[in-house]
């Protein structure tokens, strides 16, 4: 009877588990999965997406207007070859990605890659944890989208396979239409 009532309990730990994933439109037609329900705030600029395991924090962070003059460089796209526009993002890209490693002291990892139709990078890097004061783990998927610089962050706050298993998921959760 205990081993019945063991396995049932461990049975809705794990459905419980499974529905507290929260999958979430963060702009139009790019989604995430958060291991939990994220606060949202927003402001004029920037709106940001934020989540916390034991293991890890999660964030989305939405940076918009971050093209000078966006109206004229639609326009002069419109005459460029893909590969103009490949070079033009990847130096916005590259630049975003120097400015943030600098920012935090790092050299770091950096990997092109391509989410759907768009652009971006793939960061692995240490840095101090604010809260803690400690050097840990992050990650992050950088994303170009019109004028928009949406930034997928994952910090670690243990070092242990929960925590690379709750990145991973979440990091691989991105879906762009």
């Amino acid at each position: 009877m205990k081993h019945i009532i063991s396995k049932t309990l461990f049975l809705i730990f794990c459905v419980s588990q499974l529905n507290a994933q929260t999958k979430k439109e963060i702009d139009n037609g790019i989604f995430v999965t958060f291991p939990v329900d994220p606060n949202y705030t927003t402001t004029p600029t920037v709106s940001n997406y934020a989540a916390k395991t034991e293991s890890c924090l999660f964030m989305v962070i939405i940076q918009r207007d971050v093209i000078p003059n966006y109206a004229e460089y639609v326009k002069a796209r419109q005459k460029w070859t893909d590969a103009e526009i490949d070079k033009v993002e990847s130096a916005f890209l590259d630049n975003a990605v120097k400015g943030k490693l600098d920012y935090t002291g790092n050299k770091g990892t950096v990997s092109i890659i391509k989410i759907g139709k768009y652009n971006a990078r793939k960061i692995d890097y240490s840095a101090i944890n604010p809260a803690t004061g400690e050097r840990g783990k992050r990650y992050t998927k950088l994303f170009l989208v019109r004028n928009k610089a949406v930034f997928f962050e994952v910090w670690s706050l243990s070092d242990n396979q929960t925590a690379i298993k709750e990145k991973d998921k979440f990091l691989n959760s991105i879906q762009a239409q």
